[in-house]
């Protein structure tokens, strides 16, 4: 008998507060349409969006790679960078260089109007066409791909922006340079230039 009490006890209690509980199902979505808005990612993107880049440091031979991870969260942007040096380690590792936080609004670091004035080296591709073998064997026999510089991810889909010339690479890395020491001005580590 005081097993049937209790039990009835937890099921009137369990069902009041399951009642007292709402049920939250919907999920929020990004409106930020990475085709279109990487230009303008530090307005249009939400806090729900992530952009990962990646950077060839690569030229003559020295070799290194720059990876930014950029995110936003109460009209702030987060960028995280990190740098490998390729060229003498036998095992590179992916160092921190900075972390920084910046208003949305900013205008010291313009890396959106980089990307823009060099939106004709941009090659745009689904994750359809990265992960399809056909597809992507169709855009690198085209050539737009085999010299990238500098990768934008966001929710699989990519941009690439490439390079044609040495001469191309370094005005490509030039102005990425200079957009990027108004970020980390102090530059100890080298890896904007000298």
């Amino acid at each position: 008998m005081k097993n049937l009490i209790k039990t009835t006890a937890f099921l009137i209690v369990f069902v009041a507060c399951k009642k007292q509980t709402p049920n939250i199902t919907t999920q929020q979505k990004s409106n930020f349409n990475f085709e279109n808005d990487y230009v303008e990612f530090q307005t249009k993107m939400t806090e729900l969006d992530t952009l990962k880049i990646w950077i060839d440091h690569s030229a003559y031979t020295l070799h290194g790679s720059e990876k930014l991870e950029i995110t936003k969260k109460n009209g702030n942007i987060k960028i995280k960078a990190e740098y490998r040096e390729e060229t003498f380690a036998k095992k590179p590792k992916w160092n921190v260089v900075y972390e920084k936080i910046i208003s949305e609004k900013d205008t010291i670091w313009n890396f959106g109007k980089f990307l823009k004035q060099n939106k004709e080296r941009a090659k745009y591709v689904a994750i359809e066409e990265r992960l399809n073998p056909e597809t992507i064997g169709e855009t690198l026999k085209s050539g737009s791909l085999k010299h990238w510089m500098l990768q934008i991810e966001h929710t699989g889909n990519r941009v690439y922006f490439y390079t044609e010339s040495i001469n191309d690479l370094k005005l490509f890395m030039a102005e990425y340079f200079e957009t990027m020491i108004k970020i980390h001005p102090k530059n100890k580590e080298h890896i904007y230039g000298y």
